[in-house]
C-alpha cells in the first residue's frame, strides 16, 4: 500500500504527463498499485499490448507510458500500477476466482 507520500507524488507526475509518469514507475520497478476507480475502457484497442489473458482478465501494458493495467471480462479497469505490481494483482484476482 503506498503511503500517503508516494501517493501524493504519484498524482503530481501523473498530471505532467506520460513521459513523467514513465519515468516515475521506472523508479519503482517493484509492485505498485496505484488508486483505481473502475471504469470501462475500449479493451486496449489502441496504445496497450496485451500481454496474458486468463479467464477474461486481461494484463496490458501501455506503448508509451510502460505502465499496465488489468482489465476484466467486461474491460473494466480494475487495477493498474507497474508490470510486477500487476502480475502479482492478477494472480491474486485468478487464484480469488478460481476458489468460488
Amino acid at each position: 500500500m503506498l503511503d500517503e507520500k508516494i501517493f501524493l507524488t504519484v498524482l503530481k507526475e501523473i498530471s505532467i504527463g506520460p513521459e513523467a509518469l514513465k519515468k516515475f514507475l521506472s523508479i519503482f520497478n517493484t509492485e505498485i498499485s496505484l488508486p483505481n476507480i473502475p471504469m470501462k475502457t475500449m479493451g486496449g484497442q489502441k496504445f496497450w499490448n496485451t500481454l496474458c489473458e486468463i479467464h477474461g482478465w486481461k494484463l496490458q501494458q501501455n506503448m508509451i507510458t510502460h505502465h499496465a493495467r488489468i482489465l476484466n471480462a467486461e474491460n473494466v479497469r480494475i487495477a493498474w500500477g507497474t508490470i510486477n505490481g500487476m502480475e502479482k494483482a492478477l494472480a491474486r484476482f485468478v487464484n480469488l476466482k478460481n476458489k468460488y
